[in-house]
């Protein structure tokens, strides 16, 4: 039978058989002389023998080249290089991947039933000697078992699923088989790709290299023409009115499908009330937009869903979303007295509508501990820092959380916060008519970023004609500069908070700034950065990673929750299918559609609406060819009619004959050892 070697170099090491032959023939048996004191004086004649030397235990001698025969041939790697039949079980044994689509397209009607069917047909089809993965994927992956031949576990695997809430992704997939075809010991690999085959699951740059000569098998469960209408993306206008919040919503319906919709309903519901239908009319392929009549926002964590009648596609029927009134940032000015020292501030703050700014003004010496409890944002702007209890509670303001602007105008004196300042304040430095300019800015940072494009704000036109040096320690970072060196704009972290020192006025007395187009949304983003404000946000996206440790609002109303040590909070969160998560990090991955509830061990948190990506809704497919064509295995089984070749490597990797080599190899050494010691045995017996 022909054989061949994986690695022939290694039979090179067959020299080494030359080692016993040398033992043999150089082994002298061992002699005692005895000297005769008569024979002292006869002179020494050396004896030459003639006698050929020769192999006396050719026993032993067979053994040990057999077992130096059997370790090189091992380390070769031999295998059988016959021509094997087709129906050969070493030639047809498969490791398959069953990859399933569960993306929620899936829930189209009839899809998902047709993907079941086709799974079940796949693990019918594997043969004996097959091993089987089930794999569902949207925008992630995950293996619903391990590798296995039984029928009934596949089987098993797919009782129960259904299609989720992700997008179509088939990268994940494809990279979770490819991992386990490249450590299958099968000769045969095969993907068998079930889906809808949705042309924006797939751009080409997933960089899947599936092993060579991997069979694609795609199975596609898509429809013709298709009919959707979603509701997308849902607005609000705040206003105003008699001391309340009214809301207005503005809904988007989005028709996907190939035939015009006509008069289909769209409610709006709020805490699981139908507050209002109305009907709208969407061209094949079309947005229309509903606006609903205003209602008044009085409740914490309003519940809404704009909802249209259900259709071939559920997933996309409805739109979530939470509201609740007063999302504002709370913010404290505590003024120095002087006129007009804080009207900038408090103009440019006023006109906010996003997020919006409740603003109190406070001479800074009337400002008292119970002041601060509310607030996310303290301006101490030109004025001395308060002693005693009210500074000690400003500190304490900081360190849980809070965020404090100290601004050096005239009569800034901060000689009771030596703790919170980075460093010693100067005299007050003039410059001359022009004025000093901006030189250094961190446009990176949160407060200049939005000046970082092209016609976004020159903050090089501002003039100051005076400043406080301030010498910023270690444990500060200057975030602007004067063009003569000096520091502008200092951020110190404190405890949870942090302090930013701003070392001119905010005022047109010092410098020209507040009469500039860059004041109104530098102010903003002051004030938003010293807060820590995220913006709260209606509802997010399945597949998004929320920080719930975060509040959803700065207001009076949660101010003291966002100020609490995370590390203080273990959280669970309750999902729209009842399911419990934990949540040790903080973060929590959204995998369904509805409304997350978030709670904490003292019993508070936050609700989360979550809603799924309507890029998903555009159900046009590609050619299952098309993504076949594009991860091109190569190939490594060669089919002729009734024969198979397999690759020497897949070939051996299944014979597995170094194992055998080695075992005989053992035996061999072990017989050897106990006919070598019989043998000494006999010779001191002797």
């Amino acid at each position: 039978m022909p054989f061949a070697f994986l690695a022939p170099a290694f039979l090179a090491a067959l020299a080494v058989l030359a080692i016993p032959v040398m033992v043999h023939l150089i082994q002298k048996e061992r002699k005692d002389a005895v000297r005769f004191p008569s024979l002292m004086f006869l002179n020494q004649v050396p004896y030459k023998s003639t006698r050929r030397r020769k192999i006396r235990n050719w026993a032993l001698f067979l053994l040990r080249s057999a077992a130096v025969f059997l370790v090189v041939a091992a380390f070769a790697r031999p295998l059988y290089e016959g021509t094997l039949n087709a129906d050969s079980p070493l030639a047809t044994a498969r490791e398959v991947a069953i990859l399933v689509d569960r993306s929620y397209s899936m829930g189209y009607t009839g899809r998902w039933d047709r993907a079941m069917t086709a799974a079940n047909a796949a693990v019918d089809g594997l043969g004996p000697d097959d091993r089987g993965t089930i794999i569902f994927f949207d925008g992630g992956a995950v293996a619903a078992n391990q590798p296995t031949g039984d029928h009934a576990r596949l089987k098993a695997a797919l009782q129960g699923a259904t299609p989720g809430s992700g997008v179509t992704r088939y990268g994940p997939g494809l990279k979770l088989a490819q991992g386990i075809l490249e450590t299958s010991d099968k000769p045969r690999r095969e993907v068998i790709l079930i889906s809808d085959f949705q042309r924006t699951g797939w751009d080409g740059g997933e960089g899947v290299q599936l092993p060579g000569g991997t069979e694609i098998t795609p199975i596609s469960v898509a429809d013709g023409a298709t009919a959707d209408l979603a509701v997308g993306e849902v607005t609000f206008r705040r206003e105003e009115q008699g001391g309340r919040e009214r809301i207005t919503a503005t809904a988007r319906i989005i028709n996907t499908g190939v035939d015009p919709v006509t008069d289909a309903a769209v409610t709006l519901e709020l805490n699981g009330r139908e507050l209002e239908t109305k009907r709208v009319n969407v061209k094949a392929n079309d947005v229309a937009s509903v606006v609903f009549a205003a209602f008044t926002l009085a409740e914490e964590n309003l519940r809404g869903v704009v909802r249209v009648a259900s259709d071939a596609l559920p997933a996309d029927d409805r739109f979530h979303f939470l509201l609740s009134p007063g999302q504002a940032v709370n913010v404290l000015i505590a003024d120095g007295g002087a006129p007009r020292s804080s009207l900038y501030l408090e103009r440019a703050l006023s006109i906010s509508e996003r997020p919006r700014y409740r603003v109190e003004v406070k001479r800074a010496d009337a400002v008292r501990p119970a002041d601060l409890s509310s607030r996310a944002v303290v301006l101490w702007n030109d004025a001395t820092f308060p002693p005693g209890e009210t500074g000690r509670r400003l500190r304490s303001f900081v360190e849980e959380g809070g965020g404090l602007v100290l601004i050096a105008g005239p009569r800034a004196n901060w000689t009771a916060a030596a703790d919170l300042v980075p460093g010693p304040i100067g005299q007050v430095v003039d410059r001359d008519h022009p004025g000093g300019a901006l030189g250094y800015i961190d446009y990176g940072h949160a407060v200049f970023e939005v000046f970082r494009a092209p016609r976004s704000g020159d903050l090089a036109a501002p003039r100051f004609f005076r400043y406080r040096p301030v010498q910023a320690d270690s444990t500060a970072l200057v975030r602007a500069r004067f063009d003569d060196g000096a520091a502008a704009l200092i951020e110190k972290p404190m405890g949870s908070g942090r302090i930013l020192i701003w070392t001119s006025s905010m005022d047109n007395f010092w410098n020209d700034l507040p009469v500039q187009p860059i004041f109104l949304p530098m102010a903003h983003q002051l004030v938003l950065h010293a807060a820590g404000y995220v913006e709260p946000s209606p509802w997010f996206t399945v597949g998004q990673v929320i920080d719930v440790t975060a509040g959803a609002a700065v207001s009076a109303a949660d101010s003291a929750a966002r100020r609490a040590p995370r590390a203080a909070r273990d959280l669970i969160a309750l999902a729209p299918n009842g399911d419990r998560i934990e949540i040790d990090t903080g973060l929590l991955r959204t995998e369904q559609r509805g409304f997350y509830e978030v709670r904490s061990e003292s019993g508070t948190g936050r609700i989360v609406a979550v809603n799924v990506d309507l890029a998903e809704a555009e159900l046009a497919s590609m050619e299952p060819a098309e993504l076949v064509t594009a991860l091109e295995p190569g190939e490594n089984v060669e089919r002729t009619a009734g024969q198979t070749q397999l690759r020497p490597a897949d070939r051996e990797r299944t014979q597995s004959l170094w194992w055998y080599l080695l075992m005989v190899a053992f035996i061999v050494l072990v017989t050897e050892t106990v006919l070598g010691n019989r043998q000494s045995r006999r010779r001191l017996a002797r």
